[in-house]
Parts: structure tokens; sequence; C-alpha cells
């Protein structure tokens, strides 16, 4: 869904600056927010053809010329209090003296029916995969920081881990396992699955579906069923991002779910082995859609040999980030702690 566009104009910035920050508590993300004082900025914005979802314009700004452009919803900042003098009952006249909270109340009391559907319509929710082909690149910590890092963001996430054996929770306050009861209902491919979902999540800075104490293995639990549980998710639009982290195997199921996924999050390491293993994957898949692959190098060091420059790999992929290795103390290990890393920060932004 594209972004609203809204547009402020007044010569008074300071007016606009209170005005601003409304609709940008309100909309969030949802809108692009141009504030114009400027009036030759102000000519030269309207000089090509626009489309404004809601434009809120001081009078002495106000021409008939305004007409050719696509205008969705027109409110004139009016410096008389008696908004009903016009004769135009189409022109939604506000008195600009009064509140911020009443201009915006007053804007949003009688939208456009095309408006409020914008308004109201949520964004789809974006699965993005993270998978290594090497064990030990530290996959799991990348995963759940940028997990941390996007519900920073004020987002709704659930991470899902896939791996054979789950005990990631060792890093969490809650050490509870996934109950029986859902284990069965992912198995039986439950029609309602996401009704029972509360039962089997758990909170800290995001949801997490809780790891399951028996190997997926042995409980007939695949990447099919974790797929149909991520669609059911995505149909109840309860969340704004799904994190799924998957094992380093590479399967037919795994590159379904590459398939499946919005964006793919593939972790690597700069030492030989990591980089011919990363080799040996480039060439079983086409990576080749930057908007959908990203390649990441966790515990970097600028100490060792970057295999990754020395081998020809430059050819095949470009490494969008570089995680510097840290220590992790995981007696006083919070999640907090990897919201606040730069790097996690940073590849949430690029999803968001």
């Amino acid at each position: 869904m594209s972004k609203l566009v809204v547009v402020l104009a007044d010569t008074d910035e300071k007016y606009l600056m209170p005005l601003e920050l409304k609709f940008i508590k309100e909309f969030g993300d949802k809108a692009n927010i141009e504030v114009i004082s400027d009036k030759e900025y102000f000519k030269s914005y309207f000089n090509s053809l626009k489309k404004i979802d809601i434009l809120i314009i001081h009078e002495t700004l106000y021409t008939r010329d305004l007409e050719k452009h696509s205008i969705e919803n027109l409110f004139i900042l009016t410096e008389s209090n008696d908004v009903n003098s016009t004769q135009d009952m189409s022109i939604n006249k506000i008195y600009k003296y009064t509140s911020v909270k009443e201009i915006f109340n007053e804007i949003m009391s009688n939208p456009s029916p095309k408006l409020l559907r914008r308004i109201n319509q949520k964004e789809d929710t974006k699965v993005v995969m993270v998978y290594s082909p090497s064990g030990g690149s530290g996959k799991t910590i990348v995963a759940l920081g940028i997990s941390a890092a996007i519900a920073k963001c004020h987002k709704h996430v659930l991470y899902i881990n896939t791996e054979t054996l789950q005990r990631y929770n060792f890093m969490l306050k809650n050490k509870e396992f996934c109950p029986h009861s859902f284990e069965k209902r992912i198995i039986q491919r439950e029609e309602n699955i996401t009704q029972y979902l509360s039962s089997a999540v758990g909170v800290e800075m995001f949801d997490y579906l809780l790891p399951f104490k028996q190997s997926i293995s042995s409980l007939n639990i695949n990447m099919e069923h974790y797929k149909r549980l991520i669609e059911a998710v995505r149909e109840a639009g309860q969340y704004d991002y799904v994190v799924v982290d998957c094992s380093s195997d590479f399967t037919g199921e795994k590159t379904m779910m590459m398939s499946y996924c919005d964006r793919v999050m593939i972790i690597t390491g700069q030492d030989a082995v990591s980089v011919s293993k990363l080799d040996s994957l480039l060439e079983n898949i086409d990576c080749s859609d930057n908007n959908k692959y990203m390649f990441i190098c966790n515990k970097y060091s600028g100490q060792l040999v970057n295999w990754l420059i020395s081998s020809n790999l430059n050819n095949k992929c470009t490494i969008s980030e570089y995680i510097e290795c840290f220590e992790l103390d995981y007696a006083s290990f919070d999640l907090e702690f990897l919201a606040m890393n730069k790097h996690f920060q940073k590849l949430a932004y690029t999803l968001i």
C-alpha cells in the first residue's frame, strides 16, 4: 500500500510544527508529510501536477489553480472564526487558532470514503527468513537481534525457530516449551490454528513461538507445517513481521521457504569454510534479486583474513553488512542488548 500524502502549507513555520507532530503521531509510517512554509517553494512544488490525500493550507496561499491537482481532501486555515462565511460549501474551512487536537479531529471527522479505506487498511505481514549454509555462524543471535530491533521500531513481531533441536530459550527469561496440544494442531493442520496461538507464544520484546521440547523430526513437523502456520498468521494480520530462523541444512523444503518469504537474509562468516559453503549455496540457488536476498557477514574481525574478499564471491554476491564480533554474557543477557546493537538496527531499518 502506498503511503498517504499529507501537505501542510502556511508561511508561519512555527505554527505548522505542532500540527506536523500530530499527524506523525497519528499516522506513523502510513503517511509522507510535506511541510511548506516558503512561498517560492510552494510555487515550485505545485508547478507540476500533484496527487495529495490531505491538503491543509492557509487562506492566503489558496487559489483556484490548485483545482487542477488531484486533492482528495482540502482544508483551508482561516483567521476568521466565522468558518461558515463562505458561499462555497465544497470548501472546508477551519479556524486557524483553535487547538491542534481540534483541527485534527475536524479533519478526520468527515474524511472521504477513499481516505477512510486507506487509513484503516493494514499493511500485509512481511515474512523474513534468516538462513546460513554453515553452522556456528551465529544465525540465531542475528535472527533474535533483528526481531528485537524491528520491535524497537514499534512493530509487532513474531519470531519462529524451525531448527531440528530447539533450545534458544536458554537466552530468554521464559524457559517454557510449546504445549503438546499446539504441537498436535500443527501436525494435524488445524484450520483455525491462530485461535490457539496465544497458548504457544512467549512474550518479551517481541512474540516468539515457544520452542519444542522434542526434536521436530521426532514430532514429524516439517517446513510445510511451518509454512501453513505462517500463512495462517499472515491471514490473521496480527503481526507486522514474522522472522523465520532456519537450520543450516540445505533441502528442497528450504528453497520452498526461500521462495515463499518476502526477504531472505543469508548469514556467513569470513573464514574459508564458511565462504566455501556460501559459494556452494550460490551454485544451487539464484540469489540475484537484491530486493529479496541480503548477505550478512557475522562475527567479523578485522584482525583475521576475510576470505569473502580474497575469494571470487564478489562476482556472485554483495555483503550488505559486516556485524562486528562481540562477546555475550549469557548470565546477564537480555534482548535489549541486541536491540541496541547498531548493526541490527541498521538491518531493521532496511527491512522496514
